[in-house]
C-alpha cells in the first residue's frame, strides 16, 4: 500500500497572510486540525495546526482574563468594550518547511516518518506539487482496512 492509496486528495490549504482568527474559522468550517501553508502560486511554505494556535495563544496570554483588566475610566463610564484585535499571521506561527513525501512512498515509511517526527500529518507530493495529505486518521483507516484483509488471508493459509 502506497501513500497515494490512503491520502486525501482534496487538501485544504491556507495562505501565510491569514490572521489567526481567519485560520481558526477555516479549521472550524472545514473540520480540520491542520493545513499546509502555501504562497500565491501554490508552493508549500510549511504547515500550521491547532497545536500551533493553542501554543501561540498560551504564550500570548498575560494570565489575566480580559474581563478583569483595567480599561480607561472614560471607556468604562461610556459602557464601551474594547477587544484587542490580534493581527498575528499564519506565517508567524507555522512550522516552515513541512515534511513531505512522494505519493509512491510505502505507507509503512509514512508511518515511520510520522512517529519519528512526532507529527500528525504529512504532505504528499507528485514531483514538486501538492498531491494530497496523510493524517493520523488516514493511517488509522488504512490499519483497519489491512486488519479486515488479514483474517481472510490467515483463513486461506490455514485451509491449505
Amino acid at each position: 500500500m502506497l501513500a497515494k492509496d490512503i491520502m486525501r486528495k482534496k487538501v485544504v490549504s491556507v495562505e501565510s497572510w491569514l490572521t489567526l482568527q481567519e485560520l481558526s474559522k477555516v479549521f472550524e468550517e472545514k473540520c480540520i486540525s491542520g493545513a499546509p501553508v502555501v504562497d500565491e502560486v501554490g508552493a508549500i511554505l510549511g504547515v500550521v495546526s491547532q497545536t500551533d494556535l493553542v501554543r501561540t495563544r498560551r504564550e500570548a496570554s498575560v494570565g489575566v482574563p480580559a474581563y478583569h483588566r483595567d480599561f480607561e475610566d472614560t471607556a468604562r463610564s461610556a459602557g464601551l468594550h474594547f477587544e484587542e484585535m490580534d493581527q498575528t499571521r499564519v506565517e508567524q506561527i507555522m512550522t516552515p518547511g513541512a515534511i513531505s513525501l512522494d505519493e509512491m512512498t510505502p505507507v509503512e515509511k509514512v508511518a515511520k516518518v510520522m512517529i519519528e517526527s512526532h507529527i500528525h500529518r504529512v504532505i504528499i507530493t507528485r514531483g514538486d506539487r501538492l498531491a494530497g495529505i496523510v493524517t493520523t486518521m488516514d493511517m488509522m483507516r488504512a490499519l483497519i482496512t489491512l486488519a479486515k484483509k488479514q483474517p481472510a488471508a490467515r483463513h486461506r493459509a490455514h485451509a491449505r
